[in-house]
């Protein structure tokens, strides 16, 4: 990937979630923009996100995205002054499952610890 490409997307990464939480407080507080990355003749840029909560939030939460994406895509414009402003695709970021295998790894490290640990009575 070359340096504008990601130069492009870490300014679309912090404008995607900085016009959310300002036009869609509410909406969006269960949202997280984790990801972007830009396409190598930057005319799309896949947006990824993540949503804390159950299956209704991650539901809402693509409505939302679906709704609002030509406006932000707008307001992303007017920051990049670029030629062309990248289509943006949202795709939804499963990093519980990683948080889940994360949190599996300590606890059986943490298990293995006590095991190995003498008794001191």
């Amino acid at each position: 990937m070359s340096q504008r490409q990601l130069r492009v997307a870490e300014l679309v990464q912090r404008e995607v979630s900085s016009t959310l939480r300002q036009g869609w407080a509410a909406e969006a507080a269960l949202i997280t923009i984790t990801t972007a990355t830009v396409s190598p003749d930057l005319r799309q840029c896949r947006v990824g996100f993540a949503v804390a909560g159950d299956a209704t939030a991650h539901k809402a939460a693509r409505a939302l995205l679906k709704r609002v994406r030509n406006e932000i895509r707008s307001t992303v414009g007017g920051i990049l002054q670029m030629k062309h402003t990248p289509e943006l695709l949202f795709i939804e970021d499963d990093v519980t499952g990683g948080i889940a295998r994360v949190q599996a790894m300590l606890d059986e490290l943490s298990r293995k610890d006590r095991e190995s640990k003498p008794k001191v009575d």
